[in-house]
């Protein structure tokens, strides 16, 4: 990074919040501090302006959401990023329509937490778009462009579909599907950085590392570490029932199917801009 991002990390856990800004400007980001919604707010005020908030739902006095408008009015420009061990489809839907730029699960890989950073950074014009009509259905949301690739590819193309250039989105996971699309399975990066720090024990590895040199990626075919296939839905499921499926499963990315096949993905942050009805 050119310059360095400007993070406020805000959860009324402090023990989280020294760990998560130790690790961040250890990787490069200058990052700030809170404990409360309200030193979140103060900070916001007080501080130049922060490029991307991490803030936690759950907090005791002003939770989230509150914290969320406020630093929405003080800093416009900030892209925020909810953080929950405590997911429902209500929060997630209204932290959205109050202007979040994502939602994040805990626990949280942090080199998924790093690459959402970053496309917050580069993509905040993009979270401000308004949305110009209701969307209820799975298909109207369905991203068709799906990363896949085969059982027997190895597993650095799964490495060079994840890695992710600058103004790009950050892909997490990729599916594998049979030479009928029929979906065979997944590999996440946390896969990847597994099986590259088994075949190289001796020196620590994390995402960047791997991203600049495929090389310890271990020759092994996709097959041989993918996980059974995640949580599917149908084109004419309902977007209700895919949040709640998604939170349940706590996954970010859905497969769309129809007839066994493949046809495309959706992703919590579009659910979550689109469904309308809330419900707990």
């Amino acid at each position: 990074m050119n310059k360095k991002i400007r993070v406020l990390v805000v959860d009324d856990e402090e023990q989280f919040v020294k760990n998560m800004a130790r690790i961040l400007m250890v990787r490069g980001f200058d990052v700030f501090t809170a404990f409360s919604g309200y030193d979140a707010v103060h900070a916001v005020k007080n501080e130049d302006a922060f490029d991307v908030v991490v803030l936690d739902v759950k907090m005791p006095g002003m939770d989230g959401i509150e914290t969320l408008v406020e630093i929405k009015r003080w800093n416009p420009d900030a892209a925020v990023i909810m953080l929950t061990g405590h997911a429902t489809l209500s929060s997630g839907v209204q932290a959205m329509r109050k202007g979040a730029y994502d939602y994040l699960m805990k626990p949280c890989d942090i080199e998924d937490l790093i690459e959402k950073l970053k496309e917050a950074y580069e993509a905040e014009t993009i979270r401000r778009h308004p949305v110009l009509w209701p969307r209820k259905m799975v298909r109207e949301i369905t991203l068709h462009a799906l990363k896949k690739l085969l059982p027997e590819d190895l597993l650095v193309s799964a490495l060079e579909m994840m890695g992710r250039e600058s103004g790009q989105e950050a892909i997490e996971e990729v599916y594998v599907v049979d030479s009928e699309d029929c979906l065979q399975g997944v590999v996440t990066k946390r896969d990847l950085l597994h099986e590259a720090q088994n075949a190289h024990p001796e020196v620590p590895i994390n995402w960047p590392d791997l991203v600049k040199n495929p090389r310890l990626i271990p020759q092994m075919t996709l097959s041989q570490i993918m996980r059974p296939h995640p949580i599917t839905i149908h084109p004419n499921g309902h977007l209700t029932d895919a949040a709640q499926q998604m939170i349940v499963n706590k996954v970010r990315c859905m497969p769309v199917v129809r007839a066994g096949k493949t046809i495309g993905i959706i992703k919590m942050q579009d659910v979550f801009r689109y469904v309308e009805n809330e419900i707990e």
